[in-house]
């Protein structure tokens, strides 16, 4: 049976090989939970990573293959794609979200709760897949250009999850490096934030945005309707509470 995700192909291809998860980590230089981990599919191991698993498993580059093959997969939405490119050439980004946290920021299993229920028609395996592609974003990023990121979110944002996820959410938004967190408390709303946007300083110079929408992802250049998302992004972080006030209402979630 062919394999759905990277993570059932790795599994499969250690098991093959006889190596125990722990094993294999020593193999190529992680940890047994990284390992777990990337044949869960809860996480997508970035590229230096792809090529390291390939040859401690000797494939020949079969693995790196599959690996390439499952990344490119366009089934991803437009809209990841576009954004991802301009996250991609950033050293700054700033998120504005007025409903969830940033897709760039989410854990797993909140992850995989926005994709079942923004595409009801998709199997469970295309939404793990999903869920762990947006899930390895942050390391990819982190391994290319190391940009600085600040988000804007509310806090309803995480009190409207199952508390198990919460708490992996507020967990893993408390141990992300380089991250500047600004939550909007109950009470206060981004009334005219209604889409998902991104801003960022490119690494060549300039700027650019993009919005979310419902079929698709709009690119801004400076030269567009610029000023007015700039301004939004303004008075979104102008309403939020400060990095210091956001942890530490994190830290204090039930």
């Amino acid at each position: 049976m062919a394999e759905h995700t990277f993570g059932s192909y790795l599994a499969k291809e250690r098991k093959r090989a006889g190596h125990t998860i722990r094993r294999l980590a020593k193999k190529a230089g992680k940890s047994s939970s990284t390992i777990s981990r990337w044949e869960n599919d809860q996480f997508v191991p970035a590229r230096d990573d792809a090529l390291g698993l390939d040859k401690a498993l000797e494939l020949r580059g079969a693995l790196f293959r599959k690996w390439e093959g499952f990344t490119a997969e366009s089934t991803l939405l437009p809209w990841m794609q576009d954004a991802g490119k301009l996250e991609e050439a950033a050293s700054l980004i700033e998120y504005v979200s007025p409903v969830l946290v940033p897709g760039l920021l989410q854990s797993p299993s909140y992850a995989e709760i926005v994709f079942r229920e923004g595409q009801p028609l998709l199997p469970a395996y295309e939404v793990q897949r999903l869920a762990a592609l947006r899930c390895a974003r942050y390391e990819q990023l982190r391994a290319r250009n190391d940009p600085w990121v600040s988000a804007v979110f509310p806090v309803s944002a995480l009190l409207c999850v199952p508390e198990a996820v919460r708490a992996e959410q507020v967990s893993h938004l408390l141990s992300l490096e380089k991250v500047s967190l600004h939550l909007v408390p109950e009470g206060s709303a981004l009334i005219g934030v209604i889409t998902p946007m991104l801003m960022v300083r490119l690494l060549e110079g300039g700027k650019a945005a993009s919005a979310d929408h419902l079929t698709g992802n709009v690119v801004y250049g400076e030269t567009d309707d610029f000023d007015r998302l700039t301004e939004l992004v303004k008075r979104a972080f102008a309403i939020a509470l400060p990095e210091p006030q956001s942890r530490k209402l994190l830290e204090e979630l039930p």
